[in-house]
């Protein structure tokens, strides 16, 4: 049996994973989205399928970013794998990066429930798919349309963003890890990256193994790399695309 929970991040929604889920579905996964309920879609938190004595079982955990922190703890406590696509475990940086970064999310805060809101957010979704296009305008982007109850969750995930310093709770030392980074990220420091890198080596009994794109952003859109995620899903022995 094989399935997959995804959890998107801050300021998204259930919907950014509508091409994983047909690539994944073609190969018979089955595929449930949590969805944190920022626009007016009811929050979603979904459970397992499947017992886990079941042999052959994989249960895979996919988050994007701040995902791995809003997912269901015990359904990231039974995941066999866990992807992790540009998440972090501390994401404001010890080091000189820290003030501009803390600067930055500190006005996004304020913006919230304010005349400013949809332009922050419209800047934050650009940003998250730079070097990629995004149309703000266009269907794709009705994550503008914040709900009242859900500008609440948008404000405290922010406040758990900020605070992050460690590993997601949750994440099982047994699981195996696959982190996803995109080369021309312009929402994570590399200092953030390299302490998750940190993090899962000393938590893990098994070393993370990593991919790296150059061709994307902060968001993941293109085919080629939701393929490559799945590629090492079923073939998680496979090192040459690591």
């Amino acid at each position: 049996m094989k399935e997959i929970i995804a959890m998107h991040g801050w300021a998204g929604d259930s919907h950014q994973w509508s091409n994983w889920e047909k690539i994944f579905k073609s190969c018979d996964w089955e595929w449930k989205t949590s969805e944190r309920g920022y626009k007016d879609i009811n929050p979603h938190s979904p459970k397992w399928n499947h017992n886990s004595k079941q042999v052959e079982l994989k249960r895979v955990a996919i988050c994007h970013s701040l995902g791995s922190h809003l997912i269901d703890k015990e359904v990231l406590y039974s995941a066999t794998h866990v992807v992790l696509i540009n998440s972090f475990s501390r994401f404001i940086p010890s080091g000189k990066e820290n003030r501009s970064i803390k600067l930055a999310l500190n006005r996004m805060m304020n913006a919230i429930n304010t005349p400013n809101e949809s332009d922050m957010l419209r800047k934050f979704h650009i940003k998250a798919y730079k070097p990629n296009h995004i149309n703000v305008q266009s269907s794709e982007s009705n994550l503008l349309h914040i709900s009242n109850s859900g500008r609440l969750r948008l404000k405290n995930d922010l406040k758990l963003l900020m605070d992050s310093v460690s590993l997601p709770i949750g994440l099982n030392n047994s699981a195996k890890v696959l982190v996803v980074n995109s080369e021309q990220d312009y929402i994570l420091a590399n200092q953030t990256k390299e302490k998750l890198a940190e993090d899962l080596i000393n938590h893990l009994e098994a070393v993370p193994k990593t991919i790296n794109l150059q061709d994307e952003g902060h968001s993941i859109k293109k085919i080629k790399n939701i393929k490559k995620v799945k590629h090492w899903l079923e073939f998680d022995h496979a090192k040459n695309m690591v």
